[in-house]
């Protein structure tokens, strides 16, 4: 079994971006509105009256507007493909588990797509505009991942990002993710 992250990882970007950039073209005021909410959360963080989550919910809470979810999500998907990177391609196997902070309702699709069944990811509910449980981030993801699977043998784990070490230490050869290059971590 390999585990990876999902964005900067096997795609090039971050999904997340992207997809608000896909929803302000098509959606400008709607998504702009969203936006002065996450400032508005960011702005309370800095007093440490809100948190990560509250931003990142409030930055997506648009998505509840939008008609037909599932089928624009699958068009973003579609304009999106070209940017999974050619070394996820030609290594992927049945087995893969994508663990990503990005929100399911894009990433699992975004897997679907890609063949990829085993996907953990933030989960956020579409209908109120809000993270069920916790940002799948850091430590989270090891949590979900043995939540999901228990302790399974992990050969490889994939990265971009140290803050996913905890991932990471999970796999007998973890890999940091740059462009295109994979550099095996040392411990």
């Amino acid at each position: 079994m390999n585990i990876y992250d999902f964005d900067n990882t096997i795609l090039k970007g971050d999904s997340s971006v992207k997809f608000i950039k896909y929803s302000l073209i098509r959606h400008p005021l709607i998504v702009l509105v969203s936006m002065l909410k996450a400032l508005k959360e960011y702005v309370k963080s800095l007093f440490h009256q809100s948190n990560l989550d509250s931003i990142k919910s409030a930055l997506f809470s648009f998505v509840k507007k939008i008609n037909n979810l599932d089928l624009y999500v699958q068009d973003f998907v579609i304009k999106n493909q070209k940017y999974v990177k050619k070394f996820y391609l030609e290594n992927k196997k049945d087995d893969d588990v994508v663990i990503s902070a990005s929100f399911d309702f894009i990433i699992v699709p975004f897997c679907k797509s890609l063949g990829i069944k085993n996907v953990i990811a933030t989960k956020y509910d579409v209908k109120k505009g809000c993270i069920i449980g916790h940002n799948c981030k850091g430590e989270e993801k090891v949590l979900r991942f043995q939540e999901e699977f228990g302790n399974p043998k992990v050969k490889e784990a994939y990265s971009d990002s140290l803050s996913d070490l905890p991932m990471l230490s999970l796999a007998e050869f973890p890999y940091l993710v740059k462009g295109n290059n994979l550099i095996l971590y040392r411990k």
